[in-house]
């Protein structure tokens, strides 16, 4: 079995899987299988899908390592900057990579996968949360894939800026809009009209 500093070598990891285990313990594949299974029927593991592993409770701190590269984005991503009041129990998940799996359930939330262009994905940060370092959009870039993945109408995005202004940079906001084919033109027509 696992002893604690092998345990404590994988809490380093928001998510980890069986390969993970067995370098850890410096064991076959087969017998961190063993591991996992035993450590997640003890309530001490949760696996969030087929192979992908975690310590963690909060599907907000697994959610950007599930796939790489991915970060957090849209209605989440606005949660995490205090600039909406709605609690997402959906988190979005922005990635260059396709799933055959579009969503996770992990915890009390869905983990929603979005596939965009490779020249689409930018405009994310790495920030501190409980402790662990997680990727999130930035304020303007959360607001442009929620309109591009149809998760937010305009007249929502155009309340959110303006009840925001002081924390949105409109001139970000349009670059990463020109990105999205005809989103710039209808962003702007909605902000300024």
């Amino acid at each position: 079995m696992m002893n604690k500093s092998g345990i404590d070598a994988l809490k380093r990891y928001p998510v980890f899987g069986i390969k993970d285990i067995a370098n850890v313990l410096k064991k076959s594949r087969e017998y961190a299988s063993l591991v996992a299974y035993r450590l997640k029927k003890r309530g001490e593991l949760q696996e969030i899908e087929k192979g992908k592993y975690t310590f963690e409770s909060d599907p907000f701190v697994v959610a950007s390592w599930i796939v790489w590269p991915s970060y957090i984005s849209s209605w989440a991503a606005l949660n995490y900057y205090k600039m909406t009041e709605q609690l997402p129990f959906t988190i979005h998940i922005i990635s260059t990579r396709k799933r055959k799996k579009k969503t996770v359930y992990f915890g009390n939330a869905a983990i929603e996968f979005i596939k965009i262009r490779q020249s689409a994905f930018l405009g994310y940060r790495r920030v501190g949360y409980q402790g662990r370092g997680i990727f999130v959009a930035e304020k303007e870039k959360a607001v442009v894939d929620a309109l591009m993945a149809k998760k937010m109408s305009l007249p929502e995005a155009a309340e959110i800026i303006k009840e925001n202004r002081r924390k949105v940079s409109i001139r970000r906001l349009y670059c990463y809009a020109k990105n999205a084919r005809g989103l710039l033109k209808k962003l702007r027509r909605e902000l300024e009209g």
